[in-house]
């Protein structure tokens, strides 16, 4: 379960989606340990706190203290910015599985400049060093677009560095529904990114491999929780099964919304299902959700993706 607390974020990212979502009552800290118990009863193993930044909350850290009483697997995503020593000292002593501090470029002029404060690449580096030496499993996220491509190298190396994982995304999500972002990348770039991660084109050509890799499990294995309590099947695709403030975990996850999607998920549109490079395709139903406003179908961003991947395989 990814959750996000909060919408609310002290950096103004330059890609960041969630500055256009209208502003709702965030759920209080008595409601979300009602909400983790209900989902440790339910069998859910892993829980991913996010935002916004989830450290703008105060009482964040007692959130976190209640998952992991519960025994969840606590994953963090974070600007890193709020962290100070007397918080990684408390997330150690709650044995979290790990942080994952979010940066724009190696070069801190960059990174400052696109997530809109000076000063931040430095904080988010110390922090995260101090992190790796409390002894929290750390990595760096990175979101690729056309005004930072290149930099996942050198964010690359600096993981190595600092003894961090390093995880990259080169999908980038539109500010409004039913458009494709500025910051997308064109087929080359796609194909850079590829050779340069030797993330080479994978591609498969039987036909159960094909139909498992354009589904997806959002809303089956996974799910997302916003601020204000709306289960939905993820958070790139707001999807609602309903609303925690209304009913309990286990009735929203098996409610007729829930199901219906589920029953849907298995039929796409019929130019994916007929589409000569789909071999190739990494299938998002949220991306194609937000770009187009019809998660069944096709979207640019990954049509080009897959037309890279096909390139870059040599077919």
């Amino acid at each position: 379960m990814l959750i996000e607390l909060t919408y609310r974020c002290n950096l103004t990212c330059y890609y960041c989606y969630q500055k256009e979502f209208p502003e709702k009552k965030e759920l209080s800290k008595r409601k979300w340990f009602d909400i983790l118990k209900q989902l440790a009863d339910c069998g859910t193993l892993y829980l991913t706190f996010s935002g916004g930044e989830p450290f703008a909350r105060e009482d964040f850290l007692d959130i976190v203290e209640h998952a992991c009483k519960l025994d969840f697997g606590v994953s963090i995503i974070t600007n890193g910015t709020l962290l100070t020593r007397e918080k990684v000292t408390k997330l150690a002593s709650l044995g979290i599985m790990d942080i994952g501090i979010s940066f724009h470029s190696a070069q801190a002029a960059l990174h400052d400049r696109l997530c809109g404060k000076t000063g931040s690449f430095k904080k988010a580096y110390k922090n995260l060093r101090l992190c790796r030496r409390a002894g929290i499993r750390t990595m760096i996220k990175h979101s690729i677009s056309s005004e930072n491509f290149g930099e996942f190298i050198a964010l690359q190396e600096l993981a190595d560095e600092a003894d961090s994982l390093f995880e990259c995304d080169c999908f980038v999500l539109p500010h409004e529904k039913g458009t494709v972002s500025p910051f997308s990348l064109s087929v080359d770039q796609y194909g850079l990114f590829l050779k340069e991660m030797k993330a080479a084109a994978f591609s498969c050509f039987s036909k159960n491999d094909i139909d498992a890799r354009l589904h997806c499990d959002a809303g089956r294995s996974a799910a997302g929780i916003s601020p204000s309590g709306d289960v939905v099947a993820c958070i790139q695709l707001p999807i609602v099964f309903g609303r925690l403030n209304e009913f309990p975990f286990q009735t929203v996850w098996n409610s007729p919304q829930a199901k219906q999607f589920r029953k849907q998920e298995k039929s796409l549109a019929s130019t994916c299902i007929a589409c000569p490079i789909k071999p190739f395709c990494s299938r998002c139903h949220g991306i194609a959700y937000l770009e187009s406003g019809k998660w069944q179908g096709k979207t640019s961003s990954l049509c080009n993706h897959a037309l890279a991947v096909k390139k870059s395989s040599g077919y």
